[in-house]
This record gives C-alpha cells, sequence and structure tokens, in this order.
C-alpha cells in the first residue's frame, strides 16, 4: 500500500503534465479547435475501448503486475515521439502528435483498470475512502509541484516548444521510473484462484438498464459527456481570450488538483460513515454548477477562488465513484465491469469533446466571448446525470444515522418535509 502511494506519484506527474499542457501544447502548434476538440477526444476515447479487452489481456498475462507494467511501459515509450515531433514531423506535427497521444493513452487504459481490481484485493474495504484519500492526496500535491515547475519554465524560457519538448521528456522518465517500481508490488497468488465469471461486452451493455450499477455508469457518462463538451476550452479561454500568462494559467487548473488532495481526506470519511451514493450527490449538484459560473467574471481570482471548489466537487465526486466501482461489485466481476464501465464512459468523453469543438463555436454568442455559450450549454448538459443519481438507492450503512449538519449537506429536502409537516 505504501509503495503504491510512491508509484501512484511518479505516475501523477505524467498524467498531470498531460491533463495540464495537452490542449496548451497543440493549441501553440496552431491547431483549430475542432482539431483539439478532436485530439483531446481520442485521448480518452482510446483509454476507455481499449479497456474492453482488458479481461481477456489478464487472462493472457497471467497476473496484474505483468499486466500494469505492460501498459505503463507502453505509455512512456510513445511518450518519446510525442515530445520531439516537432523535430520529426514539422509540417504534420499537429496530427502526429495526435496520433502519438492516442497510443500513449493505450497504455494508461490497459493499466488503470487491472490496478483498480488489484488494489481492491490489498485495501482493505473498512479503510478504502480513508487511504484512497489520503494516498490521492499525495499524488495530486506531486502533480501540483510538476505542473507549477512546468508553467513557469513555460513563462521564462523563449523557446516554448523547446520547454514543450523537455516537459514531455520529463513525463516518460517519471512513467519509466513508476513502471521499475511496479514490479516490488505484492500480489497475493491466492486472488488468481477466485472463481471469475466471464461477461461479454455486448451482454454487459444489453443488461445495463436492469441494475444499479448500469444505471450509475450511464448517469456517471452522461456527467462527463456534459464536463468534456467543455473541458478543452477553458485553457483556450484564459490563454486566447483572457490572455492570462502561463502561469497564471497553471495556478487556476492546479488549485484544482490541491484542493482535491486538501479535501479528500474528509470525503474519504463521509464515504466510509455515509456510504458512496449519498455524498455522491452533493457532488454531482456542484459539478453542475460549475461551468456556469465562469460566465460572471474573468477575474484571475474569481476564477482561482471558483477552482477552489470546483477542486472540492471534483475530488469527491471522483474518490466516491471509484470506491463505489470496487465496493459494489463481486470479486470475479470487478475488472470485467469496471473495464466496461471505462470504455462506454469513454465514448461519451469523445463525444462530448468532439461535439464541443464543432458545435460550440455555432451557439449563439450570449455574451462576449464566445466560449461562455460552450460554458453555459455545458452546465445544461450535467442536469440529466444529476437527476439520475438522485435515483440510485442509498448504500449508508444500515446502522448509521445522520446528524443534523449531514442532513442540511446531504439531504436537505428532509429538512424541509419536516418543516412543512
Amino acid at each position: 500500500m505504501w509503495l503504491s502511494v510512491g508509484e501512484g506519484m511518479l505516475a501523477m506527474v505524467t498524467i498531470g503534465l498531460i491533463q495540464t499542457f495537452y490542449v496548451p501544447y497543440l493549441n501553440d502548434l496552431g491547431a483549430s479547435e475542432l482539431a483539439i476538440g478532436i485530439g483531446f477526444g481520442t485521448y480518452l476515447l482510446a483509454m476507455g475501448i481499449i479497456q474492453v479487452g482488458v479481461p481477456r489481456m489478464l487472462s493472457f498475462a497471467g497476473t496484474y503486475k505483468k499486466l500494469a507494467i505492460f501498459g505503463t511501459a507502453f505509455q512512456a515509450l510513445f511518450l518519446i515521439p510525442f515530445a520531439a515531433g516537432e523535430y520529426l514531423f514539422p509540417r504534420s506535427v499537429v496530427w502526429f502528435s495526435i496520433v502519438m497521444m492516442i497510443f500513449a493513452s493505450v497504455g494508461v487504459g490497459i493499466s488503470t483498470g487491472a490496478w483498480a481490481d488489484w488494489m481492491s484485493y490489498i485495501v482493505p474495504r473498512r479503510i478504502r475512502g480513508v487511504y484512497f484519500g489520503a494516498r490521492t492526496s499525495l499524488i495530486t500535491l506531486a502533480q501540483f509541484l510538476a505542473s507549477v515547475a512546468a508553467g513557469l519554465m513555460l513563462d521564462h524560457i523563449g523557446d516554448v516548444i523547446l520547454v514543450f519538448m523537455i516537459i514531455w521528456l520529463t513525463a516518460s522518465v517519471a512513467r519509466w521510473i513508476a513502471t521499475g517500481l511496479l514490479f516490488f508490488h505484492y500480489e497475493p497468488a491466492e486472488i488468481h484462484a477466485r472463481p471469475v465469471r466471464h461477461i461479454s461486452f455486448a451482454d454487459f451493455v444489453a443488461q445495463m438498464h436492469t441494475h444499479s450499477y448500469g444505471r450509475f455508469i450511464l448517469a456517471y457518462s452522461i456527467t462527463y459527456f456534459g464536463a468534456y463538451f467543455a473541458s478543452p476550452f477553458f485553457a483556450l479561454y484564459m490563454l486566447n481570450d483572457l490572455r492570462f500568462s502561463y502561469f497564471q494559467y497553471s495556478c487556476i487548473q492546479l488549485i484544482m488538483p490541491l484542493m482535491t488532495a486538501l479535501s479528500l481526506g474528509l470525503w474519504g470519511r463521509i464515504s466510509d460513515r455515509l456510504g458512496n451514493i449519498i455524498p455522491m450527490r452533493l457532488a454531482a449538484v456542484i459539478i453542475l454548477l460549475l461551468p456556469a459560473c465562469w460566465l460572471i467574471s474573468g477575474n484571475f481570482w474569481y476564477l482561482l477562488g471558483l477552482n477552489i471548489l470546483a477542486g472540492i466537487g471534483w475530488g469527491g465526486f471522483q474518490l466516491l465513484t471509484f470506491n463505489y466501482s470496487i465496493g459494489e461489485l463481486p470479486s470475479g466481476q470487478r475488472l470485467a465491469y469496471i473495464s466496461y464501465m471505462n470504455a462506454i464512459a469513454s465514448i461519451f468523453y469523445f463525444a462530448g469533446s468532439a461535439l464541443g469543438g464543432w458545435v460550440g463555436p455555432m451557439l449563439p454568442q450570449i455574451t462576449a466571448f464566445q466560449f461562455h455559450s460552450i460554458f453555459l450549454f455545458s452546465s445544461v448538459l450535467r442536469l440529466p446525470a444529476c437527476l439520475m443519481f438522485r435515483m440510485l438507492p442509498a448504500d449508508k450503512p444500515a446502522e448509521t444515522k445522520l446528524t443534523a449538519l449531514e442532513k442540511f449537506f446531504f439531504e436537505p429536502y428532509r429538512l424541509f418535509a419536516r418543516e412543512s409537516r
């Protein structure tokens, strides 16, 4: 468990640099909004679609360790030509970079599902909220420090493309070291002696509407469909319209994971006490309101404060959905179901991102900035998911009774109902 924290910090340096600077990199290469939407969307799509085959890959690899090592090494390998794209193919660097990032994301997808199922056998259920909250806090801190350093380099070194190459090579090196740490991870031999129930992806999709986990996947996917409709364009809005420096952009982007790190301990304790669905509903409401709030002001300090709230909301949502996924499913089905969930969600990721790049510029302009229309529509797209989370059955332990403060935040309608009586 401790080794996974160190490996995760190095892995998050890589993932965090990609999440923070992939879109600005494409922007500096001169990519169009449609190309950026497709590039960002295909990165997410490939990461998810490959997971349909992860259960079969595990059968071939034999152990979680081998599969996870293959996936992380695959990502680290393709980040090398991605870093050198401007020098290898200067005339078609945008599309070459998109293709290389697709291959790198395939590696992430291979390792993600295997790692999640692997850790479900390692971390005792009674402390999953606290452990994954603490782990995510530490790996997010690593992401924050790496990305701030990268933002300062981009602002203070004249050759931006050279700096980006250094950033991507750093991401590759961090991933190679993290891959090396995986060799020392513990994997109990009895894991693979447990019975596994095989279910095809087609059967899984056909049965989704019949169980609560399938409805959860749909709500989860719609949330991210709305989010990724606007997600690539926050960076363009800050860099192109508001003319923020890379350091200002990095601060606004990274206050979110920093607040995630600071709030995850609380979310973890709430998860262990109240289950995952009840607090997930609150996180979904916060997420619903966030993009519309970008229309209020373009002030740096306002947006910094808004992303503090975003870090708290998204941090809770990600932790709670992860805990729900590994806790709701029996061990023989967990890997397949989590892999299939990520595959389905990735289709929504890509659809949201590509649709935003295609339709977004054509939306009616409601303010001086076209991106505001995209942000507002993103909030509208998240509303159905917010309502769907309300219909999922709560997984709160039977003996737990909510305090008055917990009812105020998580079930306020009960207070109002009592007052009306």
